[in-house]
């Protein structure tokens, strides 16, 4: 798989990271952890607030993990509304993470604690935090039902050169004790292999409220490209640019029943995720798809329909 983004993930065992240098190392986001629990009952990570700021002030994107001891959904429910308070008014662009690789969880039964990690997602999409999981290859395999979570995105650790872990992912922490500048000591290094940011905002999760036009729902249309200057954005707001469409033939899911922003809208599919770009007639137009037949092989530059 193609690597969309680099970055790595921190904690209070960082200590103070400088993110204007982390940044400049190339690092273009950053999972920081939100808590955690000891002794003394669960905790905010104290770097929690100054790492998501830090990190998004120096440009990169932000999620979070928070590692979990939880046994019984009781244990579930308690951790997560001590840490989505925290999550409070955040944007992040990258998932919330359930971090399970406790030992004190390997007594529950598979069953048992791939059900509590689905609860504990499900809890958090229900509150609209764009949800995830985090475990390690021989955890997984061991002691979870992995094909029960493929619906979730997965960010799997293994620090062999090559990924040993077998089924569906999304992210890889590739290594526990790699180098970044601006990060004292050793730091987790990642790739990113989806570009999330477009299913957040399209669903509204993570106080990325939805905005724009009134859409509805389209099956037979491509967008043709055919103005080198044709933008593409993540949401109906000419600020919130991604880059420029490469010329082709794009699927089209939605459309624009009214004018926003002095654009009339679409929705359309490239590179694996769903952006937004106004109708310009002197860059693009909207079109009837072909057929089946004669689709076969004639986009160029989006999906097939």
């Amino acid at each position: 798989m193609a690597v969309f983004q680099s970055g790595i993930d921190v904690s209070r065992y960082q200590g103070s990271v400088n993110w204007s240098r982390v940044a400049a190392a190339g690092k273009q986001f950053a999972i920081v952890r939100l808590g955690s629990s000891n002794s003394n009952g669960l905790y905010i990570d104290p770097y929690f607030l100054q790492n998501v700021n830090g990190a998004h002030t120096a440009g990169l994107r932000v999620g979070a993990y928070y590692y979990t001891y939880a046994k019984t959904q009781a244990e579930v429910a308690n951790e997560l509304s001590i840490f989505m308070d925290a999550l409070e008014g955040l944007q992040l662009e990258y998932p919330v993470f359930v971090d399970v690789e406790a030992n004190s969880l390997t007594s529950l039964s598979r069953t048992q604690l791939t059900g509590l990690v689905q609860y504990a997602m499900d809890i958090l999409y229900q509150r609209k935090w764009y949800a995830g999981w985090y475990s390690y290859t021989n955890f997984i395999n061991t002691y979870l039902n992995a094909d029960a979570l493929s619906q979730y995105p997965l960010w799997v650790a293994d620090y062999r050169s090559i990924l040993g872990y077998r089924g569906s992912y999304t992210m890889w922490q590739y290594s526990g004790s790699g180098t970044c500048d601006g990060v004292d000591g050793a730091v987790d290094l990642d790739y990113s292999y989806t570009d999330f940011l477009p299913a957040i905002r399209a669903g509204g999760f993570n106080n990325y409220g939805e905005s724009g036009p009134n859409m509805v729902s389209v099956s037979d249309y491509i967008l043709n490209v055919f103005g080198s200057q044709t933008e593409y954005f993540y949401t109906a707001n000419v600020n919130d640019v991604v880059g420029y469409l490469p010329l082709g033939n794009y699927p089209v899911t939605r459309i624009s029943r009214n004018s926003f922003g002095g654009y009339d809208w679409v929705i359309l599919r490239y590179n694996g995720g769903e952006y937004w770009t106004p109708l310009l007639e002197d860059r693009n137009r909207l079109e009837p798809a072909p057929n089946r037949t004669e689709e076969t092989g004639g986009l160029q530059g989006g999906e097939e329909l």
